[in-house]
């Protein structure tokens, strides 16, 4: 939380997202305790605000060019939160296509049409 906090107005607004998101599944994993009803309405406040935060921080950079990986890198945040906030398996299964497919393409520089074509079948599930 402080690492979000303290990093506010951090002009790198992908790292931001990436901060929110890791707070959010920490929080989702080691926090959520369905016997205390005070701490888990607490627990939900929280995500819900840091959800609404990482939509702003998406629609701050919505219009700017940032570059193919750094579309890449936004859009494997995006579904990080959505698989946070909803419970749609297919949701958890583009994402896992994502992560195992899509980012292993970016990581070994492999960017050309047939890398093209396999971002755009794992992308196409969403719709």
């Amino acid at each position: 939380m402080d690492d979000v906090l303290r990093n506010y107005g951090d002009h790198d607004t992908l790292r931001q997202m990436e901060r929110v998101t890791r707070l959010r599944q920490n929080l989702c994993s080691y926090h959520l305790d369905r016997g205390n009803n005070r701490k888990l309405k607490d627990v939900l406040f929280l995500d819900l605000g840091l959800e609404s935060y990482v939509r702003v921080l998406t629609e701050r950079i919505m219009h700017i060019d940032i570059g193919f990986e750094g579309y890449v890198r936004e859009v494997s945040i995006i579904l990080n939160n959505l698989v946070l906030s909803y419970q749609w398996n297919e949701l958890g299964s583009c994402r896992d296509d994502w992560v195992n497919i899509v980012q292993p393409l970016l990581a070994k520089g492999q960017i050309n049409e047939e890398s093209a074509r396999k971002i755009k079948s794992v992308a196409d599930r969403l719709k």
